[in-house]
């Protein structure tokens, strides 16, 4: 399903950019949905909602895909010493 938005932007946000105007648009609101969903998403995993999982799927993403953005923003998983010995199998 496709919805339809009408969206100003300011003219020196595309100055020097040689494009096919359709094309390049719909490239740029596809990433910052993207983006969006992301940060929405590392935001309920750091507020403690849920798994990185969990709150992929509330987002829409793929588990993996928010693994590997979490990685990049240096995101890691919560231990304490009972996770550690848990996963030590102590």
């Amino acid at each position: 399903m496709e919805k339809v938005v009408k969206v100003e932007i300011p003219e020196e946000w595309l100055q020097d950019l040689e494009w096919d105007q359709a094309t390049v648009m719909q490239e740029i609101v596809q990433l910052g949905v993207y983006q969006f969903k992301v940060r929405r998403a590392l935001e309920m995993y750091q507020a403690g909602t849920g798994s990185l999982g969990y709150v992929a799927e509330k987002a829409g993403l793929s588990k993996r895909d928010l693994i590997r953005e979490a990685r990049a923003r240096g995101i890691e998983p919560p231990f304490d010493e009972g996770t550690v010995r848990e996963e030590l199998g102590q």
